[in-house]
């Protein structure tokens, strides 16, 4: 509970805030004896900074909960020190000659009040483990640095992780204590998102694509606000992981994450506009489209398959009906879930339902003429998104191709494999995420070198594929589409083209 005298031993803090530094940076210095080269006089200096923020914490903690989240500022910056390499008894001799300081410079009401909270952070440091969940209460020594100081950005990024990671949200914590007592059980899925934030990133950086990431922290947001949390603290958060970075990584393979990061906040803190729905009743079959997303919102699959049949028995054409029905809906129900109005659940349902209703409709897709190709259909190794690769494979075979879809997360060379065996024409990857498109590249290189597939038709698709128009050349393909419609008439070029 907040009280007028632990408001006014707040104020009092900050008031004496620049005394108080002063005293008990002489204390320290007095402990380990006057500072002798210029490396310990860094060393007092940037313990003079610590010793600042000591001093803001505990006043934001007098006016805030108090003991509680002054004690939770001390376990973060305890981890964090001690990743640096600083033991804990260094934050310990701290708060110890802060506490004197306290005492000798505030009136004696004051300063118990602000001592007591003090004396609960010291406590705090003996705690074991210091903070939970444990994956959070000790950072990772410091990765191997490269041998090749060319190395790439992107690889440093990924060989550091596991130590950024934990390092970023220790020192958001740091930042915001209240968050960490406020988040609770939540604080592990903060290290969960500290991890994408880290995958994403590294992906945007090899492929020297910022608005990829650009366009990961926008849709990061729209998931966040969705559960109700405020799109600060994907802000906080950002800026914590690209100090953490700047700490983590030299300097010259830093610049290039810390500058993508800083792009993604630009745009953050530029405002928000929430996704559109990608299902309109004046859109091409719209109403019909709206009918099918209803029956699936609702759980009422046999309305859904009807709506479908009495399209199709009314001469409707099938592609249509994946185009302006099936394709919008799947983008719909994914813009759902992200809005945090369906649960995955419901996700996993809608999907499901579409997928038996697809496979209803396969007599009539499989009836084409053939037209003597042939395509197989991946989604790349690691992406569980199967839908997109699905419909690319289905709008072949309504073209008269012969098609082999092999479903999800399907490792590279059992594709090449394939590819090979079925003498396919054309190979199409499907990736949902950036942190999928290592793979694509791998796959692509892979098909590349193996002189069964020299004159296959490489096409890649997927959501990064449409942020980045351009993004295939950069990882050697021969074409993309932001559609299943689209694959085939991008295949249909390159073939005649080659003829």
């Amino acid at each position: 509970m907040v009280t007028p005298e632990r408001d006014r031993a707040a104020d009092e803090l900050l008031a004496r805030r620049e005394p108080l530094m002063d005293a008990v940076i002489d204390r320290l210095k007095t402990a380990r004896r006057a500072p002798g080269d210029g490396d310990e006089r860094e060393d007092l200096a940037r313990c003079r900074e610590d010793v600042g923020a000591h001093v803001d914490a505990l006043s934001a903690a007098l006016r805030a909960a108090g003991a509680e989240q002054f004690s939770e500022y001390c376990a973060f910056t305890a981890v964090f020190l001690e990743g640096l390499g600083v033991p804990r008894s260094a934050l310990g001799d701290a708060l110890d000659a802060l506490s004197e300081g306290v005492g000798e410079q505030l009136a004696p009401a004051l300063s118990a009040i602000a001592r007591e909270t003090i004396a609960a952070g010291r406590r705090r440091l003996d705690a074991s483990p210091i903070v939970t969940p444990v994956a959070l209460a000790t950072i990772p020594a410091e990765a191997p640095a490269p041998h090749d100081e060319r190395a790439e950005a992107a690889q440093a990024l990924e060989r550091a992780a596991p130590r950024i990671a934990p390092m970023s949200v220790a020192l958001g914590y740091m930042r915001r204590p209240a968050d960490a007592l406020a988040h609770g059980a939540w604080r592990g899925r903060c290290l969960e998102d500290a991890r994408r934030h880290l995958a994403q990133l590294a992906a945007a950086v090899e492929l020297e694509t910022p608005a990829l990431f650009g366009d990961y922290a926008d849709w990061a947001r729209t998931l966040l606000t969705s559960f109700g949390l405020d799109p600060a603290e994907l802000v906080n958060h950002l800026r914590a992981l690209g100090d953490a970075i700047a700490i983590a990584l030299p300097e010259h393979l830093a610049e290039a994450p810390r500058r993508y990061l800083a792009a993604a906040l630009v745009r953050l803190t530029a405002g928000h506009v929430e996704p559109s729905s990608f299902v309109h009743p004046d859109a091409p079959l719209g109403t019909l489209a709206c009918g099918y997303l209803d029956a699936l919102l609702q759980g009422d699959r046999g309305r859904a398959l009807r709506l479908i049949r009495e399209a199709v028995e009314a001469s409707t054409p099938i592609k249509d009906i994946y185009a302006h029905v099936f394709q919008p809906c799947q983008y719909e129900i994914g813009r759902l879930w992200q809005m945090h109005q369906i649960s995955i659940a419901e996700e996993h349902y809608c999907t499901a339902v579409t997928q038996a209703i697809v496979s209803q409709l396969y007599p009539l897709v499989f009836n084409a003429d053939r037209a003597g190709r042939r395509l197989v259909a991946t989604s790349v190794d690691g992406n569980l998104h199967e839908v997109g690769a699905r419909f690319v494979a289905d709008f072949f075979e309504m073209a008269g191709w012969d098609t082999f879809y092999l479903g999800a997360s399907t490792p590279a060379q059992d594709v090449i494999d394939e590819v090979a065996r079925r003498q396919a024409d054309v190979l199409a990857v499907s990736a949902a995420l950036a942190e999928h498109l290592a793979s694509v590249h791998a796959l692509i290189t892979a098909a590349r070198g193996d002189r069964r597939c020299r004159d296959v038709v490489l096409l890649v698709g997927g959501q990064p594929f449409r942020v980045v128009h351009d993004l295939w050349r950069q990882l050697g393909a021969d074409g993309s589409a932001p559609t299943a419609e689209g694959a085939v008439h991008v295949a249909k070029e390159i073939l005649a083209a080659r003829a």
